[in-house]
């Protein structure tokens, strides 16, 4: 009988293997195949006019022209991309953080409805967003500059001046991904007993203590993890700066997303943007294992 109950057993085992392959081998094409296919891409002189077969492997030749070359724009853009993620981040971060505190406070009445209009930005699609931003900003007709000059000032232009276009990006960004910052905030404030509450204040702790002592120590793992996660969004930014002005104005803006895009799909330098972007791939994924382990590892240390 048992042993009639092990073969029932790995017949099922098979079964059900057999039945996942299906899924799992349209995962590999879709998923494994690209990252395999653009590393090889790196190591060779893949252009537009050569793409159909006719290019050669050069070993290391993209990633020298790339790191190495006098006129390379990879360290501009990277720096650019840093300094958006310096910006972004730490307002996402706030403006989360202050939404969840006053939504898990109970102090708004109303507040279940407010905060699901406060999510729209995560449910409305990013290119309509977007778009809707590129108007409101837009120099002639915008909504904002309409607003300016009613009120005796001169029109900006948003998105065709290096800073400003700069602002309008980090606006854009926290706007997209605030909800998210507030609803994985809100769900670990909910997970704090109130009795620590309770008792901090039977001791006289104020507002910003049981914030510093009790809040953010128990909400850290989870808070950290969501800053992690939305910086490296923010470093792998596309959306936002291409449909905004393309990195503009004159390229001062370019993120590496944009400027990897452009380099392959419009200059047609397949070769060199696959070394681009293996080059990034290395770099979120170093930023990401060590976000995580330094966030574990002050996790420890507050416990």
């Amino acid at each position: 009988m048992v042993e009639k109950e092990r073969t029932r057993g790995a017949w099922e085992s098979r079964i059900a293997f057999l039945l996942i392959i299906p899924s799992l081998i349209i995962f590999l094409f879709f998923n494994l195949y690209p990252i395999i296919y653009s590393v090889f891409l790196a190591f060779t002189n893949a252009e537009f006019t050569n793409i159909a077969g006719r290019y050669s492997f050069i070993g290391m030749e993209n990633f020298a022209k790339l790191l190495f070359h006098p006129d390379t724009r990879f360290y501009y853009v990277l720096g650019r991309t840093a300094l958006f993620v310096v910006t972004s981040v730490p307002l996402k971060v706030l403006f989360g953080l202050g939404l969840a505190v006053i939504f898990n406070s109970r102090l708004i009445k109303g507040g279940k409805i407010l905060r699901s209009l406060l999510i729209l930005p995560w449910t409305i699609p990013a290119m309509l967003s977007i778009l809707v931003w590129r108007g409101l900003f837009n120099l002639d007709f915008g909504a904002i500059n309409q607003m300016l000059q009613s009120w005796g000032f001169p029109r900006v232009n948003w998105l065709q001046d290096t800073t400003n276009a700069f602002i309008v990006y980090n606006i854009v960004e926290v706007w997209l991904a605030y909800p998210f910052m507030m609803t994985v905030i809100l769900a670990a404030l909910q997970s704090v007993p109130p009795e620590l509450y309770d008792s901090a204040r039977v001791d006289g702790a104020g507002t910003w203590q049981r914030l510093r002592y009790i809040t953010l120590p128990l909400i850290f793992r989870p808070l950290w993890f969501a800053t992690i996660l939305t910086s490296s969004a923010s470093f792998q930014a596309f959306l936002v700066p291409f449909v905004l002005n393309g990195g503009g104005p004159a390229r001062t803006n370019e993120m590496v997303m944009v400027y990897g895009y452009k380099e392959a799909f419009q200059l047609g330098n397949y070769g060199y943007a696959a070394a681009f972007m293996v080059i990034i791939s290395l770099i979120v994924t170093a930023f990401m294992l060590a976000g995580m382990k330094a966030g574990k590892m002050a996790g420890e240390e507050e416990s």
